[in-house]
This record gives C-alpha cells, structure tokens and sequence, in this order.
C-alpha cells in the first residue's frame, strides 16, 4: 500500500530534521528557553543644562550646582542677550529628540534682561521640543526665597503665627534680592518698605513691584535712607529687618541698634565684613544679638538657599516638558526643605 506524501508532510518531517539538528548541537531547549528576550533600552540621553548668564563670564557657582544636581553637560553662554534666545534656544532643541532631558537656567547679575531672556525662552520653545525653564538671575529668586523662608521659620519660634501684617524693612531692597523678597512677602501680606539713598528712584520701583506682585498683595513702599537718623526713625517700630545691601558695607551700626525695642529679627545677607548690620555674624541663627533681637547671619541662609537651588536642578534634570522654576517655586522649595528639619 502506498501513502501520498502531501507538502503538509514534507514540512512537519523538514521542521522535525531541523530540530533535530539543533538539539543534537545546543542540547534539548524548551521553546521558552530559545526564545529571544528583547530588553527595552531606557533613554541614556545626556542630561543637558544651557546656563545663560548676562555677566561677562558666567558664574562658577551655578556651573558647579548643575554639575553637582547630576546633569551631565553644562553649557555656559556669557554676554546672553534676549535677541540672542531664539536661535539659540531652537538649535538646542530641534536637534535633540522631543523630551529629551534639557533645561534652560537664565542667571547674571542684569535683572532686567534676565526677565526679558526667560520670556524670550519660554515664547521660543515650541511642542512637542519644551523643557524645563529655571530663572535665578545671581541667585537672586534662591536666596531671597530663603531669607522669607527662614524669616518665617524664625517668627513662628517667637509667636507669629505667620508674616501678614508684620512690618519688614527691606534695607538696600532695590537690588535683585531686595526686589524679590520684597515680592514674595508682599505676596504673602506683609507690610514691607525698602529703602535706597535715591528717593524718587526707589519710590518709583516699589510701585512697579506692587504692580508685578499682582492682586491680593500689600502694596509695597519705597523710603528714603542715607542717615543715621533717617535709619533710626525707619527701623524703630519694624517687627523684622533685612540687610539685602553690597556686600562689605555696614547700614546699621551698634549705636542705632542699642536704641531699637525688642521683639525683633534680623536678617543680613553680608559674608564680607564689615556685615550690613553691626554685631550680627554669618554662624547666627535665631541668636540673640541684642535684648530681645534675634539674628539670621549669611552662613545660615547659604545653606538654604544652596540646598533650595540644588533641589530645583534635582526636579529639572528629571522633568520632562515645560515647567517653570521662579521665585514662586524656590519659595515653596524652601519651605518644604525647614519642615522636614
């Protein structure tokens, strides 16, 4: 008797020589175990930060923090422009994938242009290309979010509920850290004055920061101050004074301290002596400087306003898409970073 040999059967007897073949050279192997295992790769994209600085050379300190906040490239422009964003912010991010890990830090020491730079980057980035955005032109939206922060830490330990209400005289307050802590505790109801030796100047700036701090601000007031007796007469009912001037010059001395009341804070910014307010150190923290007067030296703000930067490149390194890192969110960084103390 005689079988038909269908194709059906030539290949069944084809695929059993074949596996019969490979066994006898890797061994009998489950169907599982000669499957392929396709490993997914994760996205080894370098983590890029393009650093814009209006300064002649950008600051080593904020190259240091990206560095450090683990992006793997720093690109430092110096002598940025806001004419310059445009091209500049497109050639970074046409070139790399959507979403891919890049963040854009405008620092310098020009506020202003600072200002006009973010808004420039943030107009010029196009979906589905954006990315994160960080504004801290010299440090200014950090460290002002730290003198708040700690300002309001300190209160509290002295019976203050919060800062709404409470008198802050912003001393050299119309420099870029004067002018956002002045924002930020308008922001949250304080009465703050800041003052500058030019008077038509400085009360032309507090109306623009009132207007930039938007509804549901206390208006902010610029005062006149280039003598003792003006200081005196500024300071003497303030629940809280910051020394926010240039570094290495002294505005109140001992004699005007030792005729202030108590249940005060002060707060000085100064690393370089002579410090803003006599008698206060960097090392204070909520130390009793005078009777019923309590400091919050440089160091002590340092540190915060180093640890609030840092955790802001933290997020932005990992963030994908726009997100904007200002004075608002360095505000609640800082805060968030006192209460886990």
């Amino acid at each position: 008797m005689k079988f038909k040999i269908t194709k059906e059967m030539r290949k069944i007897t084809q695929e059993k020589e074949l596996n019969r073949q490979i066994e006898s050279i890797l061994g009998k192997k489950t169907i599982l175990e000669l499957t392929p295992i396709i490993i997914k790769k994760a996205d080894l994209s370098d983590k890029i930060c393009f650093f814009f600085d209006t300064d002649d050379n950008a600051s080593p300190f904020d190259i240091n923090m990206a560095y450090d906040a683990g992006f793997d490239i720093v690109v430092p422009i110096s002598k940025m422009t806001a004419d310059q964003v445009p091209k500049l912010v497109q050639d970074a991010i046409f070139s790399r994938k959507p979403k891919a890990p890049t963040t854009f830090f405008i620092g310098g020491s020009n506020v202003k242009e600072a200002e006009k730079i973010a808004k420039e980057v943030i107009k010029s980035l196009i979906p589905p290309f954006e990315c994160p955005v960080i504004i801290d032109p010299r440090g200014s939206h950090t460290t002002a979010s730290a003198i708040v922060a700690l300002t309001l830490q300190v209160a509290r330990i002295h019976g203050f509920l919060d800062l709404s209400g409470k008198k802050i005289i912003c001393l050299g307050g119309t420099g870029p850290v004067g002018q956002i802590a002045a924002l930020i505790a308008s922001k949250i109801n304080a009465k703050v004055i800041i003052t500058s030796r030019r008077e038509q100047f400085v009360k032309e700036l507090a109306e623009k920061l009132t207007i930039k701090a938007g509804k549901g601000a206390t208006k902010i007031i610029g005062e006149v101050a280039d003598t003792d007796e003006q200081y005196l007469k500024i300071v003497k009912d303030a629940d809280i004074i910051w020394s926010v001037g240039k570094a290495g010059v002294q505005i109140l001395s001992n004699k005007i301290m030792n005729q202030l009341p108590p249940n005060k804070i002060i707060v000085d910014i100064n690393l370089v002596p002579p410090y803003g307010i006599e008698g206060i150190k960097p090392k204070h923290d909520n130390n009793e400087i005078y009777p019923g007067i309590f400091g919050i030296g440089a160091l002590a703000l340092g540190r915060l306003k180093a640890n609030v930067e840092g955790q802001i490149l933290k997020e932005a390194a990992a963030t994908k898409g726009l997100k904007i890192y200002d004075y608002n969110y360095a505000f609640n960084v800082a805060k968030t970073l006192l209460a886990r103390e």
